[in-house]
């Protein structure tokens, strides 16, 4: 912070959250800066006119390098972007370029003792968070608690938490909530029905939706805009009409091949949204990030190990996953896909293990006593986890859960989980920005913005604001731009 001058704060907002996160800006207590955003005559500061202008001189150029990211840092950019990585590698590097310079002189004109966005789940905000980082301006990412009610605050996926520990009292009525079968997070839908009829609605009005954001690029001469990119049916993870077979490899019967296999040796895959945000962006090693390949690596080492797979998709991926990885799977021996509408939390129930990466149903198999295998996650650790960090890790996951002993203490397993949570949560509710009207502020964002305001100052007052949530991405030396002057 700059002593003797009021802690100024910077937020970058996305699409139809700019009014809110303007709102929770002037209401924190801190110095308003501005709201930035990628979006043409959004905001305070749109970047959208520098981006153009410095893409086109690095059109001109015979190589592309910037001062403000090296070769290495623009590589990990590229790699964990999911509408960068279909894109031509050159104009990639220019785009992650041309971005760097756009926000670093947005950066120059607030001067921000702090950035805020939502979680990191694109380029533009990678981009942004290192090039703070570089300056010594922490990025700090807001997003809902898993516990109802309540937010948190991450740096790249590490959960900051407070220095005291929470009232014993609350971690035990948390515990309690979150330890029971029926608990479902806050951010996963009902259950629905998922055949033809559904998906073929799904396909048709994403792809109608992919004409409307084409045209509406071109009408804001703004084609290569994420929000309007990341929509097109021509990126390589988009699904096609011929992945709807992937309902006929549902087996209705599942439950009945279960009988022969005992309750340990049965392990849930429990499959994520893909491209996921935080897997591209939380996971530090890139090897990890190619999920499909990662998730055929390990069911086939349960498999090959004894274990009965059972694959059970995210329901918001039903009309967006490709079929591909489901058949692969299910020529594995030992491997059941099963139907969509089956709850993820009946399954936990069925099985001795949970195999995810950083998915919630990893700290719901935890929390139910079972042995959760994952990555680095805000919810993990050491003691309460199987934890894999590399490809290396993957072969000798089957042994590892094996070798794990059943015998837990189960509430006090559950009590240091939720103790965890509770220290990086604070009151809040993180969904006010849906349906924010700007003109009549609703009470629970102007909650969220005291609430916000507090968490802030409380961490900054400490000395922990982006100490204890260090996380794999630390700015290295050669990474960081040189101090000028």
């Amino acid at each position: 912070m700059r002593p003797g001058n009021p802690k100024k704060v910077m937020i970058f907002a996305i699409h139809r959250t700019v009014d809110w996160w303007t709102f929770l800006g002037r209401n924190i207590g801190w110095q308003y800066g501005a709201v930035v955003t990628d979006l043409a005559g959004r905001g305070d500061i749109s970047v959208v006119a520098d981006f153009y202008s410095e893409l086109g001189r690095l059109r001109k150029r015979s190589t592309v390098t910037s001062p403000l990211l090296s070769d290495e840092q623009t590589v990990d950019v590229v790699a964990r972007c999911r509408t960068l990585r279909w894109q031509h590698p050159d104009l990639a590097r220019m785009m992650v370029h041309a971005m760097a310079f756009a926000l670093d002189r947005a950066l120059d004109k607030v001067r921000p003792d702090l950035v805020l966005s939502f979680p990191i789940d694109r380029y533009v905000k990678d981009v942004l968070e290192r090039l703070s980082r570089a300056r010594g301006v922490p990025h700090i990412e807001l997003t809902a608690s898993v516990l109802p009610g309540m937010s948190m605050l991450l740096q790249r996926g590490r959960l900051i938490r407070a220095a005291e520990s929470p009232n014993e009292d609350d971690v035990e009525r948390r515990r309690k909530e979150l330890a029971v079968p029926t608990f479902t997070p806050s951010y996963v839908q009902g259950q629905s029905t998922y055949n033809q009829w559904k998906y073929l609605r799904i396909y048709g009005y994403f792809r109608a939706r992919a004409v409307a954001f084409r045209l509406i690029s071109w009408l804001k001469r703004d084609p290569l805009n994420l929000h309007y990119l990341d929509a097109q049916p021509t990126l390589g993870h988009k699904s096609r009409l011929a992945d709807m077979r992937i309902i006929d490899y549902c087996e209705r019967n599942w439950r009945t091949k279960l009988a022969s296999t005992p309750v340990a040796m049965r392990v849930l895959f429990g499959l994520q949204l893909f491209p996921e945000a935080s897997i591209d962006y939380w996971i530090e090693n890139l090897e990890l990030i190619d999920n499909e390949r990662l998730v055929i690596q390990a069911a086939s080492a349960y498999s090959k190990a004894g274990f009965l797979v059972l694959v059970k998709d995210h329901p918001l991926q039903f009309g967006f996953r490709q079929v591909r990885l489901i058949e692969r799977l299910r020529h594995l021996p030992n491997v059941i896909i099963v139907p969509y509408e089956v709850s993820g939390n009946e399954l936990l129930g069925l099985v001795g293990s949970n195999f995810t990466c950083t998915g919630t149903l990893g700290m719901q198999a935890a929390l139910y006593g079972l042995k959760s295998v994952v990555t680095d996650s805000y919810y993990s650790n050491e003691e309460d986890f199987i934890v894999f960090r590399s490809q290396d890790d993957i072969s000798r996951l089957p042994q590892r859960t094996l070798a794990a002993s059943s015998e837990v203490d189960l509430a006090e397993r559950q009590r240091r989980i939720v103790r965890n949570l509770l220290m990086g949560s604070f009151d809040g509710d993180f969904f006010s920005f849906k349906g924010f009207d700007g003109t009549a502020p609703s009470v629970s964002a102007g909650a969220l913005a005291k609430s916000l305001g507090r968490r802030l100052n409380q961490l900054d007052a400490e000395g922990h604001l982006g100490e204890l949530a260090v996380g794999p991405f630390s700015c290295k030396p050669d990474f960081a731009r040189a101090a000028e002057g």
